[in-house]
């Protein structure tokens, strides 16, 4: 029996390593010579940078899926760096077609800006590897969090409820008609932004923890009961946040957080697979999960492999970094501001009427442009707010928190509450990542307290009794 379990493991090992190489060879070979072969355009030499970018964060991944763990933070981090620091801004930079929403950026800060980017990355791989090394020391815990039915039940009654107010009044039809259209009656409804964004999150991401707190529960339950509800929750979610009128990272977080449930981390091998699906989603499916975005057209008509970044809206993170740094450069320093505005998100501004608006918005209001919704980085929000020191900093202290939260889902049976949060927080990191802050701290804090509210304290299997 031993011999089996070894010859099982050995095969499993191979194919994770070859799985590893695999990755590696698309990632880090045959992606960058697509990009080198297509001309430079001499805007700036700081493509060098961000190429280095792009060949250091495949490296990464490959390591990551050919160990199996399920580190899907850091894993989730590395994949924003290859993207959005790594593959985009060196197709632009080459081409000199930059996203077309962060016009008339400066040659000259392009240099910076990767510089900036590439100072994050470093502190993110440090606060990461403390991480790591502080695991090994981590006793084991005497209580865990388990998913108290009682209180999950009010999560989903309530949860049905708000689900119910938010599709009758925006009408069924608007729920599978286009992103435009459904954002231009989601305006009309509740035309305060704040307002606007709250309705929206706990209209849809409580039932989704609703949901997975049923399949938890299922795992435990010997009748089928929580199964079937954790069934009518999770069709209730994905229909709420579907494809064709939800935001594509949205669409993301629901519909990939219920991979947990499938177990598709339950093995290094699943986990592994599960890394690798990840990775061509993001690079194949997300450029053409806008077909529903604008009003009374399909999107159909799509580029080559890297027309999709060549100046792509979506993919304005190293677009943004350069605002940051000269909005840094030029206006007065005002420690903080935009963490505070993050703090107090739920502040209305009729109390504080010089509330900050969005970092996004900001410098977007900055450089003047006429659309205002874009993103900004988590190393912009930094800059912004703590200067070139907090970058540092804060790219270390995020990513050791990070870190933390991956040896928290390692065990090879997670409680019940980390389980779910393992199952849905990191595909909400790619949210976060991109920023900005302002704009996805609602969703975040209803996610932290839908789930807060269904967790109860039990003891941990294994753990000692309490000394009288």
């Amino acid at each position: 029996m031993s011999q089996q379990i070894v010859a099982t493991e050995r095969r499993e090992g191979t194919i994770l390593i070859s799985l590893g190489f695999a990755t590696f060879g698309a990632l880090g070979i045959v992606v960058p010579t697509i990009v080198l072969l297509n001309p430079d355009s001499g805007r700036s030499s700081a493509w060098m940078l961000t190429f280095a970018i792009l060949i250091v964060a495949s490296v990464r991944l490959s390591w990551l899926i050919a160990r199996g763990r399920r580190r899907l933070f850091e894993f989730v981090f590395w994949l924003f760096c290859y993207v959005f620091f790594g593959l985009a801004p060196t197709v632009q930079l080459r081409a000199d077609a930059l996203s077309t929403t962060t016009a008339g950026l400066d040659p000259e800060l392009d240099a910076p800006t990767a510089a900036t980017a590439a100072v994050g990355i470093v502190g993110f791989a440090v606060g990461f590897w403390l991480a790591r090394r502080a695991h090994g020391r981590t006793t084991s815990a005497r209580f865990e969090l388990a998913v108290s039915r009682r209180r999950l039940i009010v999560l989903t009654v309530v949860a049905v409820a708000c689900s119910t107010y938010y599709v009758s009044r925006l009408g069924v039809g608007v729920l599978f008609s286009s992103r435009a259209e459904f954002s231009l009656v989601e305006n009309l409804l509740w035309p305060d932004p704040t307002t606007n964004a709250m309705i929206a999150a706990i209209s849809s991401f409580p039932i989704l923890i609703a949901a997975h707190g049923w399949w938890s529960t299922a795992h435990t339950d010997s009748s089928r009961g929580a199964a079937r509800v954790g069934a009518v929750m999770t069709a209730i979610a994905m229909l709420v946040t579907n494809p064709i009128s939800s935001a594509r990272y949205h669409f993301g977080v629901v519909w990939g957080s219920f991979l947990g449930p499938l177990g598709a981390y339950r093995t290094r091998l699943r986990t592994s697979l599960t890394m690798v699906g990840i990775v061509f989603g993001l690079l194949f499916v997300f450029p053409i999960a806008d077909l529903f975005r604008r009003l009374d057209s399909v999107n159909a008509d799509r580029s080559g492999f890297l027309g999709e970044y060549e100046g792509n809206g979506d993919y304005d993170a190293f677009g943004q970094l350069s605002n940051a740094i000269l909005y840094d450069a030029t206006m007065p320093f005002r420690f903080a501001r935009q963490f505070l505005g993050i703090l107090f998100f739920w502040l209305p501004r009729s109390i504080w009427s010089d509330k900050p608006t969005g970092s996004g918005v900001l410098l977007a209001e900055f450089r003047e442009y006429s659309f205002t919704n874009l993103s900004a980085p988590i190393w912009a929000e930094l800059l912004l707010s703590f200067g070139f020191i907090g970058v540092v900093i804060g790219s270390v202290l995020l990513a050791y928190l990070l870190g933390r939260l991956d040896s928290r889902f390692m065990t090879p049976e997670p409680s019940p509450i980390a389980a779910i949060a393992g199952a849905v927080f990191p595909f909400y990191l790619l949210i976060l990542l991109r920023g900005s802050l302002l704009q996805a701290t609602g969703i975040l804090v209803v996610l932290i307290l839908s789930l807060l509210f269904i967790s109860q304290p039990r003891p941990a299997p294994g753990a000692a009794p309490p000394t009288p």
